[in-house]
């Protein structure tokens, strides 16, 4: 049995209110016997989804006690992630993959049947229960809104929950599909002897198909009880206007209302033995006969991190080989940008000369020919410090576009995953994975094409292509960690490109800052210390001095640089990793 004793919920107003707190759940007292199906319904705002997260553990009750089976939920041990199926009102699933790649995938991540004989014949069971095997070999972008709803349930069943929460997943469908996924639900809360379905709805129209409906109104509970005794309650014709009739007396009105009536109303509900009344009798027959031979089932055990890993990584493989836009944008970025870069030096970049030693007779001549070996250095200096600083801005830009909308992109999808038993680090170590081949081949190539064409940047091109890879690394590692801070791909995007339009001003590589600005600054600044490596590791060849001619900008060593760079990597992947733990839910 679920049970609520007291639940309240209260959060800090916002500073326009007049009141200091804001209490979206008071006093919130019901009891949900098991194999039963519950409707929670009510006006917009009233607390529906709120209290499905308090019962979900997505949100915590500031007071009050809730019980599964006699166990209190906050003190002992919380309900396992296979026991629990939540079924948002938002899509679930990856638009690239197919309805039968998502089911496995959530199996892969929540159970460990991969690979066992058990595997096949539970995914075809999944996706018999919800209707979905004629759709198995279909994409999820090509669902309809039911056909999503049913695959939002599938994704939930691999587990066998004891207790599905569903919110709105009737929300926004014609009447038919509407009672098809009611139908669906009452199905399913008489497949295990254990099990409570419970459903937010701010629908009244498919009521009858419920065991029990209860009511919320401005953060109270109104009612709880059979569907055929709401309008009695609410002394309304049809179900319809139980809305208009709850803003004919206040909140707490209604709730002492309640108070003195509950327990009868809940009274009929835990004697009641009989199946709620359907159109559909034979359905009954086989709710009944389900419930009967359905024992109580140990909730499957979650795999190890490492599987978890390799299962998101796949995933994610497969969604990029099938996302041709952004196949074409990483290879025309890979291919291209390098191609920019040596626009800038299709001549080559020529040896610098010498300067004689030697006292010559004619003055002018001599004169001359230091100011020629003066302009030489300055374009030789000016080129070679440009190239570098292009090779590093172009990198991180790349870097920026890999991370930006890496985590945000898909945070709901991590939310659900999260809550049925994924591992925020396997997540992340995932991400680096993936990012990783990235990293590696945009800035290995850029570094030698560059180097090839070029006929040889002066300096030691292991040392400049281990900074490449590292600031490649470091942009990438901090925009993937704002993307973990951010709630919305677009807000993790603009803020990448902030950081990326930053580097080059700051940089120090075009016009020198204050110093005591520069201090300040540089250490956040990636591309300066790529930049700056890179042109140091020139230092016993004649190009150095030409490069300290055209920069006041302190250059610092590889080796230091290299640190500052692995410090920004670690930064941004505990930035993702934090977070990615963090909890976003709508």
């Amino acid at each position: 049995m679920l049970e609520a004793l007291n639940l309240c919920l209260e959060i800090d107003a916002p500073p326009e209110s007049e009141e200091d707190t804001l209490h979206l759940l008071r006093e919130v007292n019901f009891q949900v016997p098991q194999g039963h199906l519950m409707a929670i319904v009510g006006p917009s705002g009233c607390g529906k989804t709120t209290l499905l997260k308090v019962i979900a553990g997505i949100s915590e009750q500031t007071s009050g006690v809730l019980k599964w089976e006699n166990r209190d939920l906050e003190e002992d041990e919380d309900l396992h992630p296979g026991e629990l199926g939540y079924v948002p009102q938002f899509s679930v699933a990856h638009d690239l993959l197919t309805v039968e790649e998502c089911i496995a995938n959530s199996m892969a991540l929540r159970t460990q049947l991969p690979g066992t004989d058990d595997f096949e014949p539970k995914l075809d069971k999944v996706l018999e229960i919800t209707g979905l095997t004629d759709l198995a070999d279909r994409r999820v972008k090509v669902l309809s809104g039911g056909q999503k709803r049913r695959l939002g349930l599938a994704l939930e069943l691999v587990t066998n929950p004891c207790l599905l929460l569903c919110d709105e997943v009737t929300s926004g469908l014609d009447p038919k599909s509407e009672r098809e996924i009611t139908e669906l639900l009452r199905v399913l809360s008489r497949e295990n002897a254990r099990r409570v379905v419970i459903n937010v709805t701010h629908s009244l129209a498919s009521l009858e198909a419920f065991d029990s409906v209860l009511v919320m109104y401005q953060g109270r509970l109104v009612y709880h009880g059979q569907p055929k005794l709401l309008t009695h309650y609410f002394t309304v014709e049809h179900p319809e206007e139980v809305y208009l009739r709850l803003t004919q007396r206040d909140a707490q009105s209604w709730h002492e209302s309640w108070q003195k009536k509950r327990d009868h109303y809940e009274q009929m509900l835990l004697e009641k033995k009989e199946p709620a009344v359907r159109a559909d009798s034979h359905a009954d027959e086989k709710d009944e006969h389900a419930m009967d031979e359905h024992e109580a089932i140990a909730p499957e055990e979650l795999p190890g991190m490492i599987s978890q890993v390799f299962t998101l990584l796949h995933r994610r493989w497969t969604i990029f080989r099938r996302d041709k836009g952004q196949v074409w944008l990483h290879l025309a970025m890979l291919l291209g940008f390098p191609l920019l870069v040596v626009i800038f030096a299709l001549d080559g970049i020529k040896p610098l000369k010498q300067l004689s030693q030697r006292q010559d007779s004619d003055i002018m001549f001599e004169m001359q020919q230091k100011a020629q070996h003066q302009i030489d250095q300055l374009n030789a200096g000016g080129l070679v410090s440009g190239l570098i600083m292009l090779q590093v801005v172009l990198v991180t830009l790349m870097a920026s576009n890999n991370a930006a909308r890496e985590i945000a992109g898909e945070r709901l999808i991590l939310e659900r995953e999260k809550l049925g038993g994924l591992s925020t680090m396997a997540y992340v170590i995932s991400k680096v994975l993936f990012l990783g081949v990235f990293v590696l081949a945009q800035s290995i190539w850029m570094g030698i094409f560059v180097d090839m064409i070029t006929g040889g940047l002066p300096g030691d091109l292991i040392v400049k292509l281990v900074l490449l890879v590292l600031v490649s690394a470091a942009m990438t590692s901090i925009c993937l960690g704002i993307s973990g801070m951010c709630r919305t791909p677009e807000k993790a995007t603009i803020l990448s490109i902030y950081l990326v339009g930053f580097q080059l001003p700051l940089s120090g590589a075009v016009l020198s800052l204050p110093e005591w600005i520069e201090g300040a600054v540089n250490p956040f600044i990636a591309a300066f210390w790529a930049w700056s490596g890179s042109l140091r590791s020139m230092s016993d060849t004649a190009f150095y001095d030409a490069v300290k001619k055209v920069t006041e900008t302190s250059l610092v060593s590889p080796e230091l640089a290299a640190f500052v760079l692995l410090a920004h990597v670690v930064v941004g992947l505990s930035m993702a990793y934090v977070g990615s733990k963090g909890s976003q839910w709508e």
